[in-house]
């Protein structure tokens, strides 16, 4: 007897939840679903079984197929996937889109500007928004060139026609301007730790994004007990490590300074003020950071800075190697600008180099560094004369977006510069290339990004001549957080000026 009650009781439950839960997914049923899909499971299975570059393929696949909004089942969590720019650019301009979903939690460091959730993020952003702004980061360029000219030096270091990783060298050069820009300090001279930095940071990432696309590791208890969790916490540990050195050393140079009273108004204007002095500093209304926050801020500023600005460089040199055309016109536009004797890297100078901007911007095409976006709307919302509940996961590949046919035309898959010309953007839809986001959640350093990598380019072209036996067809990407490839960005060298001619500027 009590067991008929109890199975019935289970049965009642049972049918009263799926009611309710159809009933709160009721609304998008207009839209195609992944198939296939299990209860419970979702479209887990898709993954099962799959390696990193087969996870990325299977992706690749579901947003290319999908014209404007289909639905994914992470579990019983409905997600709304999208690759069209119309809706991309409805979700990240709405003020009720600007939360991150539980996804980004994944990550970690969860108090800063990456990972917060909306309040955080709100007060993060309107105090750091100072510390990018383009005064402060054409104040950064002098330091670049270290950077960069540091970079050189080694590889001239290298034999002639020598092969080498060469995001190996855009990595160090990478890290040593976010790290230098960011916690202040000597970072030129410090050897140690910057490779093993590279490995926690692969580690972190990787990390994060398998937990990402993996339903049974959503729950931390399961997650504990697995070797990735081990790994993605060895990870973090070589990255806190790494920066903590600094954030100490700045903390002792600001609290020496307030007590010498070393101020000079004027001078300390135009002195570019780095990311950790704003951190550890006191805001207009009596507010400071607390220790959590400005380790997860300087996470977020560092790693996100390093793993992008190296990524993009890295595959911008193998595509020189595919096209020797490309490449000839590049160095030739960089040797007038920039002659073998002139070291003048102003901004004014560096937005001379017109085709180097249409070049990365087709690189960024092609290898979206950040290749998924992801919101959950606060408030309903109108999707294609849909009515979206508050509560709901948006999915968004800028990587298929920069992909389409339709937006791009019939050779969307062909590397052409050319793209970028005024006329082409003119006729194009404003928000077709977004590689750095858009709205008030766009990336925050997407001026310092630029000059970045500008400048890492410049020293690279004109020292260097590259070529590959990798081809643009053997181009392919493994699931990360950022877009990486399954294989080292292998290229060969051939030095264009002697070693002697090298020298730092002063």
């Amino acid at each position: 007897m009590y067991l008929i009650i109890f199975t019935t009781a289970i049965a009642v439950l049972g049918v009263i939840w799926y009611w309710s839960y159809r009933q709160q997914y009721r609304f998008a049923d207009k839209w195609p679903s992944v198939q296939p899909r299990y209860p419970l499971l979702g479209n887990a299975t898709i993954m099962l079984g799959k390696n990193d570059v087969e996870r990325f393929e299977v992706i690749k696949r579901l947003f290319s197929e999908s014209d404007r909004v289909t639905t994914a089942w992470a579990g019983p969590k409905m997600l709304l996937m999208t690759s069209h720019p119309d809706i991309i650019h409805q979700i990240l301009s709405s003020p009720d889109c600007l939360e991150r979903p539980f996804l980004y939690r994944f990550a970690g460091f969860t108090q800063g500007i990456f990972t917060a959730k909306l309040p955080v993020w709100k007060d993060n952003r309107k105090r750091l928004n100072s510390t990018f702004n383009q005064r402060i980061v054409h104040g950064f360029v002098p330091y670049f060139v270290k950077c960069c000219e540091k970079m050189t030096d080694s590889l001239l270091e290298c034999t002639d026609r020598e092969t080498v990783n060469i995001q190996k060298y855009t990595a160090v050069c990478a890290l040593e301007m976010a790290a230098g820009t960011t916690l202040g300090g000597d970072v030129l001279q410090q050897a140690e730790g910057k490779h093993e930095f590279k490995r926690g940071l692969d580690l972190a990432f990787n990390g994060a994004s398998r937990r990402m696309i993996t339903v049974h590791l959503y729950p931390d208890f399961i997650y504990q007990m697995t070797y990735h969790y081990k790994e993605l916490q060895e990870g973090r540990r070589i990255i806190c490590d790494f920066f903590t050195k600094l954030l100490i050393e700045r903390k002792q140079y600001l609290l020496n300074k307030s007590n010498n009273n070393d101020t000079n108004a004027e001078e300390e204007y135009n002195k570019p003020k780095i990311l950790v002095d704003q951190l550890l500093g006191v805001s207009h209304d009596g507010k400071q950071f607390n220790d959590i926050q400005i380790r997860d801020n300087v996470y977020a500023v560092i790693t996100g800075a390093t793993d992008t600005t190296s990524l993009a460089t890295a595959h911008a040199c193998l595509f020189l190697t595919f096209y020797p055309e490309i490449q000839d016109r590049l160095h030739a536009e960089i040797d007038e600008v920039f002659p073998s004797d002139y070291k003048d890297y102003t901004p004014e100078n560096i937005k001379k180099l017109i085709f180097l901007d249409m070049f990365i911007n087709e690189v960024q095409r092609h290898c979206t560094v950040v290749p998924y976006v992801a919101r959950e709307n606060t408030a309903e919302i109108e999707i294609d004369g849909v009515k979206v509940p508050p509560g709901n996961i948006f999915i968004m590949s800028l990587f298929a977006m920069h992909k389409r046919p339709d937006i791009w035309g019939p050779d969307a898959e062909k590397f052409d510069p050319e793209n970028f010309t005024e006329e082409r953007i003119k006729n194009r839809h404003p928000a077709a290339f977004l590689p750095y986001s858009a709205g008030s959640k766009n990336c925050l350093g997407w001026r310092y990004a630029i000059f970045g990598m500008k400048l890492i380019m410049i020293h690279l072209v004109r020292n260097f001549h590259f070529s590959s036996q990798i081809k643009h067809e053997d181009m392919t990407f493994r699931h990360d957080l950022t877009l990486k490839l399954p294989f080292q960005h292998l290229v060969q060298l051939t030095k264009r000026n002697p070693p002697n001619l090298s020298t730092e500027v002063e």
